[in-house]
């Protein structure tokens, strides 16, 4: 549990920016906390709410968030068989547990330690996780559009996604990976619905895993 308190201090900031996007989209504190508790998916979260301050009409904001989390069928691939001990309806709590954070650390896990790491530990820090995520929108959400303008807390995002990448480079596939990810999801930044970043994400994996392949022949 400790391991998650870390990337739990540095969802706060996140958390604030969404809370806040709660309120200025017209939702209430309640309406906001009680998203953050259901949904629990940050970048899908602002995403909607976003969109929802804008004016979309409910099938845009569905579509949107919808583009945003198709990630995760790539991440629950990827902890699959970690998981697979789990019984049916753990498995669905597992899957609602399943945001970034919590997937760079089991998978930084279960690398290391293989079968010795029970799928407990993923749920035991996603509900950390949670808590605190579900905290911190509610003080953003009371905050409201109280903050000054001078400090925006925008920045936070990005930031708390990089924690994430810098300990999972950790050798040439996976630096790869993190650069054509990058610009490919920077490059396409302009497309509807945030689909640059599932597009950018692929992108990543393929060049990862090209260049892994070709190491592989080499001997490398």
């Amino acid at each position: 549990m400790l391991m998650s308190l870390p990337v739990s201090v540095g969802i706060v900031p996140f958390g604030l920016v969404t809370g806040i996007a709660g309120i200025k989209a017209g939702l209430s504190v309640t309406e906001v906390t009680l998203m953050s508790g259901l949904v629990f998916a940050g970048a899908a979260q602002l995403v909607a709410l976003q969109l929802m301050g804008a004016g979309a009409s409910i099938f845009f904001v569905w579509l949107a968030t919808l583009v945003v989390n198709l990630r995760y069928i790539m991440y629950s691939s990827a902890l699959a068989k970690s998981l697979e001990a789990l019984s049916g309806r753990m498995k669905l709590l597992a899957a609602f547990l399943m945001v970034d954070q919590n997937f760079a650390l089991a998978l930084s896990e279960y690398k290391t330690l293989g079968p010795r790491l029970t799928p407990w530990f993923y749920l035991g820090m996603g509900a950390v996780l949670w808590l605190g995520w579900v905290a911190s929108t509610f003080l953003g959400a009371l905050l409201g559009a109280r903050l000054p303008e001078a400090w925006s807390l925008d920045f936070a995002v990005p930031l708390c996604f990089l924690v994430l990448l810098v300990p999972a480079v950790q050798n040439r596939p996976s630096l790869l990976a993190a650069l054509v990810g990058g610009v490919v999801s920077t490059a396409l930044m302009g497309l509807p619905y945030r689909s640059g970043l599932f597009i950018g994400a692929l992108a990543g994996i393929w060049a990862g895993v090209w260049l892994e392949n070709r190491m592989g022949v080499r001997g490398e």
